[in-house]
């Protein structure tokens, strides 16, 4: 995989019209997409972010934070069906270090009904997404209507690999005095 570690800083709410309408009126508008997804949140473990989104298991690692801004690095990215091997060396990421597998490999379906489902510490959560997309500042940034198990919420985020750059267009959006927040511990707040 040769994607780059960024830098990431969101934040979540019920209403941020302030740092959204500063995001429309100081970037360039991109996109606008809206997905659904599955995210695997692990009770004892924030620095894992992994979600399934059309038929690939996508996992990302939190490798450090500096200033405040979480840098998650690319760790797999892998569609179903899943080899049992392959699930073996993936398993303990997700907190789950001696599951036992009874098939050679595992359909989605199969996946989150015999691996996930059952084991105490993971859940599923389904996510819906609206998300609009920007360029600001030489970062990425997006403003997003989100929903986790129906519960909505809305997200600002911004992301770069230039943590100068990403720490500025914090500033220029009024966040920085807000809590950084990552997908898995924005779920695991809003669903307990």
């Amino acid at each position: 995989m040769n994607v780059q570690p960024r830098f990431e800083f969101r934040v979540w709410g019920v209403e941020l019209d302030d740092p959204a309408a500063r995001l429309r009126s100081n970037a360039d508008r991109g996109e606008t997409v809206t997905s659904s997804e599955i995210y695997l949140v692990a009770s004892g473990a924030d620095d894992t972010n992994t979600k399934l989104r059309a038929g690939v298991l996508d996992i990302k690692v939190l490798s450090t934070v500096e200033r405040r801004c979480e840098r998650w690095a690319p760790w797999i990215k892998a569609g179903f069906p899943l080899a049992a091997v392959k699930l073996t060396e993936i398993l303990p990421r997700l907190g789950v270090p001696d599951a036992s597998l009874e098939r050679d490999s595992y359909l989605l379906s199969e996946f989150l009904a015999e691996i996930v489902d059952p084991h105490p510490e993971l859940r599923s959560v389904d996510v819906s997404k609206h998300r609009r997309k920007y360029a600001i500042g030489g970062c990425l940034a997006e403003y997003a209507d989100v929903a986790f198990d129906g519960v909505p919420l809305e997200t600002v985020a911004v992301e770069s690999a230039d943590l100068d750059a990403l720490v500025a267009t914090i500033r220029l959006l009024g966040i920085e005095r807000e809590e950084n927040v990552s997908y898995p511990r924005a779920i695991k707040m809003a669903l307990g």
